[in-house]
Order: structure tokens, then sequence, then C-alpha cells
């Protein structure tokens, strides 16, 4: 294990990083009762996704995980109730509610017809990029200066040795955080596992 328990929840469970890392208005709530549900509706306006402490479905996006106007409170309480009855025995720490901001679309996921959108993972080794990957392997796309800069500095205040951070492009333009992850659970996005391993047994300097 590269990490401890607690560097794991560090960068796995979204309320222990949204305070300092979020660059979008985020809310939770640990309590599924319907008024606590109801109450974190009343703090947006306009379009929401929700998520566990962990994991969304966002390939059910229109059942399970989008909401385009919290003042709905009809549709929007039934998406939420279809996110928290499938995600079932799995639901992490509660209810995360996000607001939603255009990102820069690629199109539709080929198996769901989900909305897909420029995005990148990058695994971070002692506070490093490690990896950088092209969340959906759309065409080679280039970085500036100000998202190579972002890269670079965005794990700093996360107290964990191994974590992944996704960053999103806006429609506007503009690099965002969207979502931290411990990296022992992170999935490589298509990533050639063998040349990934590699790369971390160079930077831990094992001699396996």
């Amino acid at each position: 294990m590269l990490n401890e328990l607690a560097e794991y929840e560090a960068a796995h469970l979204l309320p222990n990083w949204a305070t300092e890392k979020n660059q979008l208005q985020t809310r939770w709530t640990s309590d599924l009762a319907e008024a606590s549900i109801r109450q974190l509706l009343k703090q947006f306006s306009g379009a929401v996704t929700i998520k566990d402490f962990v994991k969304s479905r966002k390939y059910e996006w229109d059942e399970a995980f989008y909401i385009p106007n919290t003042s709905d409170t009809t549709h929007a309480l039934q998406v939420v109730h279809n996110f928290i009855e499938r995600q079932g025995t799995e639901l992490v720490g509660g209810l995360v509610m996000r607001k939603f901001i255009e990102l820069k679309s690629l199109g539709e996921h080929p198996k769901s017809h989900t909305p897909i959108f420029e995005e990148y993972r990058v695994f971070y080794l002692n506070s490093s990029p490690l990896v950088l990957i092209n969340y959906w392997r759309a065409e080679k796309l280039t970085l500036s200066p100000a998202d190579q800069k972002l890269i670079q500095v965005a794990q700093k205040q996360i107290p964990s040795n191994f974590c992944t951070i996704d960053f999103a492009r806006t429609a506007s333009g503009q690099l965002i955080i969207m979502e931290m992850g411990d990296g022992q659970v992170s999935g490589l996005q298509g990533y050639d596992e063998s040349t990934f391993y590699k790369l971390l047994r160079k930077n831990l300097d094992l001699d396996l």
C-alpha cells in the first residue's frame, strides 16, 4: 500500500478535499431524509449534478445524475431518490450536490449516449504529476501554459502520497478541477497498464 487510511480518505472522500480545492459550488449531507434533501436543493439555483462522497451514476445521466432545474422539486427529488436506490449498499457517506457548469463537449458516450467532455486524469506521486491521461482518448489536445501550471501545483496541499485529480475544460476554455481520488483505486481510462507500472516502479525506485 502506498497510502495509509487517512491519506486515502483525504483525497477520495469529497468532503475532505472540496473545501480546499473545489472550483464548483458544492454542498453535501449525510442525512438522506427528504427534509434534508429539500434543504440541500434550496441552496442551489439552476442545474446540478449528484453523487455520493465517492461515486456518481453519470452514465444514467437523466435518471440518476443530472438535475436541470433545482426549483422543479418534484423532478429533482425523483432523480435523487433514483440515485440513492440504485447505489443501494454501495452508497458512501451521503449525498453530494454540485453546481453544473457548461463544459467543452466531445459528443456522446458510444454505449450509454450520455454527454462526454474534454477531461484529463492526472496521477500524482509524491506531489508530482506521474501520468496525464486524456480521459476519453480524443484527438491530441494542446495544454496551454496556464493549464500546465494548474496541473503542476494542484496536488500540493493534499496530504496524499499517491492520488488522482480529474480536470475538465469549461465551455469558455478554462481548465478546472472536477474530482479527486486515491491513486490506488482510480482507473487508468485505457492508458497502457504496462507503461503505467513501469513509470510507477521507476519513480518509486523499486527493484521488482
